[in-house]
């Protein structure tokens, strides 16, 4: 009897250390109206583009996961019954769950993929530069290029009006955009470089950076209006504090 008790405790602390270990990532997928999409596939991803955790949307658009806390490469949403006829992708990168964390995917048929950001090496440290490839449906329906040709699905300028970015969602003011020609799986594509000034002094900013603590989260809305399409990409940075 008194080894069993013992058996017991012993499950049930190690119960709680696993417990500890891990973390809930939920959310909702929606559209830019916010109608729920259902039926998306949620898949979180080391470097090699391995999933290592995934589940699907219901019916109101929800997802959850229970993963181990980790920072992890990148969250990936898309619902393949869509893909490619009315949607693409969305994608969260340097995904830091180190406690819950809520993420709401929103898609559609411009995709913001790989955002990248950085702090610029000068005082007073007040900007981050913003990378990312826009790719749009309407473009690349079709097209076909040459082993180091110029893959042409990207808009051909973005504007500042077309840009909606917020980091811990407060809205960051732009102050330059470049578009550069990036080298990807032996041809070459369009992305663009914009920089903003981080809204650190304005209060709502300030509260919202503890959300996913040591990090600042970026979120890209692209509204091209070349193309007519709509498109969301997110990153999360380590900030450097001073």
């Amino acid at each position: 009897m008194r080894t069993t008790f013992l058996i017991l405790i012993l499950i049930t602390l190690f119960s709680g250390l696993n417990a500890q270990d891990n973390a809930k990532l939920y959310g909702r997928v929606t559209d830019f109206e916010g109608n729920p999409i259902d039926s998306v596939s949620i898949r979180l991803k080391n470097k090699q583009f391995e999933n290592l955790y995934e589940t699907l949307t219901d019916k109101d658009g929800r997802f959850s996961l229970l993963v181990k806390m980790d920072n992890y490469y990148c969250l990936y949403a898309i619902k393949l019954s869509d893909y490619k006829k009315t949607k693409l992708e969305y994608w969260a990168w340097n995904v830091p769950i180190f406690n819950d964390l809520e993420i709401n995917p929103q898609y559609n048929n411009m995709e913001v993929y790989g955002v990248n950001a950085f702090e610029p090496q000068v005082t007073p440290h007040e900007t981050y530069r913003i990378y990312f490839r826009p790719m749009s449906l309407k473009k690349g329906n079709g097209i076909s290029v040459e082993k180091g040709d110029t893959l042409n699905i990207a808009p051909e300028t973005i504007t500042p009006n077309e840009l909606d970015i917020k980091i811990n969602g407060v809205a960051a003011d732009i102050v330059g955009i470049n578009k550069i020609t990036e080298y990807a799986r032996g041809n070459y594509l369009y992305g663009y470089d914009i920089q903003v000034l981080k809204p650190k002094n304005k209060p709502e900013a300030i509260k919202n950076s503890e959300s996913v603590k040591g990090f600042d989260k970026i979120s890209i809305i692209l509204r091209s209006k070349e193309t007519g399409e709509i498109g969301k990409g997110e990153a999360f940075v380590k900030r450097i504090e001073k």
